[in-house]
């Protein structure tokens, strides 16, 4: 893996898609070109395609969303799959998840090798889902909601919950209030319907809970459906 090939700044842009998944104008204009008007970011954004660095899909038009170019991923060596588009279930997924992770720039998503590193305990299983870790080094487990009822949603992210309890290491950081699951949803009225259901099911007896609002992940769960 020769970074060098890459400029400093396209090697931020490359680092940055490759641990969030994907990029969009938005995101970049805030942590990656802060100042920058977004017709600026947009002609950075497509010389980095032209360059095949990023590649470029749809994600609600007319925005796009960016993935590693094919000379990106040959430089870094890693599986081609990470420049191609995402499908109906990881997109919204990974979408909400670099939303979440870079609003107020307190946290940061962990890539796959990061959740190998930190967490070797894990159940490979369990390794898959998005992880984050806050500026205070508190682990959060990542439940985005795909358009089911707020009943549906509890109940799945009950197991998840329980199913991560069930490991000892991450029993003791639950314990010690340094392990969270956070649920992204589309609205605050249905974020409060989840909160009531989970509260039902029993899964914030076992875990603290945390629901944010992702508005804009109703238009990525529309456009899926």
């Amino acid at each position: 893996m020769n970074k060098s090939i890459l400029r400093p700044r396209d090697l931020a842009f490359v680092e940055f898609v490759r641990r969030y998944r994907l990029a969009t104008n938005h995101v970049v204009a805030t942590q990656l070109l802060p100042g920058r008007s977004m017709n600026a970011v947009a002609k950075v954004t497509a010389r980095l395609c032209s360059a095949q660095i990023l590649n470029r899909y749809v994600l609600v038009p007319p925005e796009n969303y960016f993935r590693l170019g094919g000379k990106a991923i040959s430089t870094l060596g890693v599986s081609s799959r990470l420049g191609e588009s995402l499908g109906p279930q990881a997109l919204p997924t990974d979408f909400a998840t670099l939303i979440y992770a870079t609003s107020g720039n307190t946290r940061r998503r962990l890539t796959g090798e990061e959740v190998n590193q930190y967490m070797p305990w894990l159940p490979g299983d369990l390794s898959h889902s998005p992880y984050c870790v806050d500026k205070n080094g508190q682990l959060e487990l990542i439940r985005v909601d795909l358009g089911g009822s707020p009943q549906h949603v509890a109940r799945k992210t009950t197991q998840a919950s329980l199913d991560r309890l069930d490991v000892p290491q991450i029993s003791e950081l639950a314990a010690a209030t340094r392990f969270q699951v956070v649920v992204l949803t589309t609205s605050e009225e249905k974020a409060k319907a989840i909160s009531k259901a989970l509260v039902a099911c029993g899964c914030t007896d076992a875990v603290r809970v945390h629901i944010a609002v992702i508005p804009r992940l109703s238009f990525l769960l529309l456009r899926a459906h």
